[in-house]
């Protein structure tokens, strides 16, 4: 458990794009919806918060939690450099509401295991509405952390609970 990787190894792209909003626009439920990375960062700090009955999780959870941090960044100045404004809120106003409060770590390891999958699906699904080829390659990485981290939560699952996903 001590060797967790929380990030691929793999480097991200470097972003260049031309202006164009709409594709700025594509990228914000990414960022900041209810499902996004600005809720994924909160929710898995306050785990990591929470936790201290199992140190290890708790140490996964903010490795995690700073991986999403990453992701949000590298989605805020994409959207910047797109020529819109990374602001928190998609088509809403983002709120505390959105984050995942659950206590109990085997049932938010799951449901974390949930908005993982979720999030790979809206990501790939950006992915074919985009028409930036550099965009895509920058989700495309991503992915492959989101990927990583439903492995992470599962063998924490597996080694801590004895339940497998």
């Amino acid at each position: 458990m001590e060797n967790l990787k929380y990030a691929s190894e793999l480097p991200y792209p470097t972003i260049e794009v031309e202006k164009n909003v709409a594709e700025s626009k594509l990228l914000m439920p990414s960022y900041s919806g209810s499902a996004g990375e600005l809720t994924a960062i909160l929710t898995y700090a306050f785990q990591s918060y929470i936790t201290p009955r199992y140190p290890e999780i708790a140490k996964a959870m903010e490795g995690v939690a700073m991986v999403e941090m990453h992701h949000h960044e590298l989605l805020g100045k994409t959207i910047y450099a797109l020529g819109g404004y990374p602001v928190m809120g998609a088509r809403t106003w983002w709120n505390g509401n959105f984050a995942n409060y659950t206590l109990d770590p085997k049932k938010y390891l799951i449901e974390n295991i949930k908005a993982e999958k979720n999030a790979i699906v809206n990501y790939e699904r950006t992915i074919l509405n985009l028409t930036d080829e550099s965009v895509k390659t920058l989700l495309e990485r991503i992915i492959l952390d989101e990927e990583l981290h439903v492995q992470v939560f599962k063998e924490l699952l597996l080694n801590y609970f004895d339940i497998q996903v």
